[in-house]
C-alpha cells in the first residue's frame, strides 16, 4: 500500500514539475527541469567552445573562414592561413530583455591586445513564445554578425547555439559599376558555460 502511494506521489511529482517548467524545449534539453527557458536562458555565460566556417563569395572571389575555440585559445584560419589568439567571450542576459556582451582577443605570441569590446543591447526569443528554440541576441566582437541562434540545449549550467545558413545576394561592383552575384553560407556551432563568478 505504502509503495503503491509513494509511486503515485512521485509520478504527481513528475507531472507538476514538467508542468511547472512549461511546454518550451530544445531537443537536447535536460528531461526533467524545474526552471523555464526564461530563467535557464537569464543569467550569466561564458563561450567554452566554438567551431564553424564562414565561405563567403563576393565579385568572383571566395575567402573560406575557419574558427575553432578550445576554452582558451581561438584560431581563425583565412583561405589555409591561421593565426590563434588567447580568447575570452562573455554575456549576461537578463529577464528584462537586455544583453551585456564583452570579448577579449589577445596576441598568444607577442601577450598584446588585439580587441576588447563590450556592448549592452537587446534580446529576444526568435520564434513563438511556446518552443522557444531560438533566440535573437544583439552581441559585440566576432558574434556581432549573426542576430539569430537556434539552441538545441538549453540546461540551468551549460547551452549550446548554433548558426547555420546560406544566403544568395548581389553586390555593387565599385570599378564596373554592374552588379555581381554574391553568397554566405555560415555554420558555427557554440557550447556556453554558466559563469557563476558573473561578469
Amino acid at each position: 500500500m505504502k509503495r503503491n502511494l509513494v509511486s503515485v506521489l512521485v509520478i504527481l511529482l513528475l507531472a507538476g514539475s514538467a508542468m511547472i517548467s512549461g511546454c518550451a524545449r530544445g531537443e537536447d534539453d535536460p528531461w526533467l527541469t524545474l526552471h523555464s527557458r526564461d530563467a535557464r536562458l537569464s543569467q550569466t555565460w561564458s563561450l567554452s567552445s566554438l567551431s564553424g566556417s564562414v565561405v563567403q563569395t563576393t565579385n568572383g572571389s571566395t575567402t573560406n573562414i575557419e574558427y575553432y575555440f578550445d576554452g582558451t585559445n581561438l584560431y581563425i584560419t583565412t583561405n589555409g592561413v591561421t593565426e590563434s589568439f588567447a580568447y575570452v567571450y562573455d554575456m549576461q542576459i537578463k529577464d528584462n530583455g537586455d544583453v551585456f556582451s564583452q570579448e577579449f582577443m589577445n596576441d598568444i605570441t607577442l601577450g598584446t591586445v588585439v580587441s576588447q569590446s563590450s556592448q549592452t543591447s537587446y534580446w529576444y526569443w526568435g520564434n513563438d513564445d511556446k518552443n522557444k528554440t531560438s533566440v535573437n541576441l544583439d552581441l559585440t566582437g566576432l558574434l556581432s554578425a549573426y542576430m539569430s541562434y537556434d539552441i538545441p540545449r538549453l540546461a540551468w549550467n551549460d547551452m549550446s547555439f548554433s548558426v547555420d545558413y546560406s544566403d544568395n545576394y548581389t553586390v555593387l561592383n565599385e570599378v564596373t559599376q554592374e552588379y555581381e552575384a554574391g553568397s554566405e553560407t555560415v555554420l558555427i556551432e557554440m557550447e556556453w558555460d554558466v559563469n557563476i563568478d558573473g561578469l
